[in-house]
């Protein structure tokens, strides 16, 4: 829901998610493949063409392994990039 918030409300066309938890390393591309693929077509099951924007590009890495990658982008670049950054209550760090 929230990719479809920043896409119609704020015109963005990426949505970041940035887990900070080595343990959810995996979390932005398991939403990759529900929003992306499931959400990212351009026909409806019936066959018809929408006349509505798809599914946004998400992406993400955790913190440890993007931050200079693409935080540079995030903080001081001209594009908005809504970026969720994922906690977990309870870290199974030790």
């Amino acid at each position: 829901l929230l990719g479809i918030w920043y896409h119609n409300f704020y015109k963005a066309e990426t949505h970041a998610l940035l887990p900070y938890d080595q343990y959810l390393h995996r979390f932005a591309a398991y939403f990759q493949q529900g929003d992306m693929e499931s959400n990212g077509k351009y026909v409806t099951r019936s066959g018809d063409v929408v006349d509505y924007s798809t599914g946004p590009i998400v992406w993400g890495e955790p913190g440890t392994n993007g931050q200079h990658a693409f935080y540079q982008l995030i903080h001081q670049g001209t594009r908005l990039i809504p970026a969720d950054f994922i906690a977990p209550a309870q870290s199974h760090n030790q």
